[in-house]
């Protein structure tokens, strides 16, 4: 199968992995969480943006010295993106205390926590070290975080914290086509499409399960996602 192609089964099972954290996302903010809630729940999503960054500026720092400078260029633009969602989600933090707050600490009590945030993937599959699996985690993961983020960015009643939402979510869109573009280039090697197929449908999981760690669980959703990729 032709690369774009393969790509294009892998857009329909995403699409139901989406919609499914999209309505949890939802369902989330409709019940207007508390305040000590939603502090939590951003510093979760701030630490993960810095996660983000160090993996990816790790993969850059450890490019064979033949890499595209085009794939250079990209990564160091997502690692720019990340350390700036970093500085982003803290203001969404600072703005819901009304003040600043102990950063390190705040970044030192996500510790031992890292399977609440979709970057603990590139770890787990090793997208640190494994190019087919960086482009896989930024195509799926970052392309949900795109949906999520601009389902927030509707849901949130708070109009600063919707505009930065929003703001994140079409850098995240940008991210997640990185990984498409590596991947149309890899996916002509019908060994990689077997490798994608034997391991896609456990991230969709694992994404969705971090999903349901910090929104809550729909069944609808839960169904949706069992149905398509088998029991979590």
């Amino acid at each position: 199968m032709k690369a774009k192609q393969f790509i294009e089964t892998l857009d329909q099972g995403n699409e139901i992995l989406f919609q499914a954290c999209e309505n949890q996302v939802k369902a989330y903010f409709d019940a207007q969480p508390s305040k000590e809630e939603l502090v939590d729940h951003f510093i979760n999503r701030m630490v993960n943006e810095r996660m983000n960054l160090i993996e990816i500026s790790g993969t850059i720092s450890r490019a064979e010295s033949n890499t595209n400078p085009d794939e250079l260029v990209l990564l160091a633009k997502q690692a720019l993106d990340e350390a700036k969602h970093f500085k982003m989600v803290k203001s969404v933090v600072e703005h819901i205390i009304g003040g600043e707050f102990d950063l390190e600490s705040a970044v030192n009590s996500q510790l031992g926590n890292e399977h609440s945030k979709g970057a603990s993937l590139l770890a787990k599959y090793e997208g640190n070290q494994d190019e087919l699996m960086l482009a896989l985690y930024q195509y799926l993961a970052e392309g949900r975080a795109a949906r999520n983020w601009a389902m927030m960015a509707e849901c949130v009643d708070d109009t600063y914290v919707a505009q930065t939402y929003a703001k994140i979510a079409r850098d995240e869109k940008f991210h997640s086509n990185i990984g498409r573009r590596k991947l149309v280039q890899l996916l002509e090697n019908n060994e990689n499409q077997e490798r994608i197929l034997a391991v896609v449908d456990e991230m969709r999981k694992d994404l969705y399960t971090i999903n349901c760690l910090k929104c809550g669980v729909l069944e609808d959703s839960k169904k949706m996602v069992e149905t398509a990729f088998g029991a979590l």
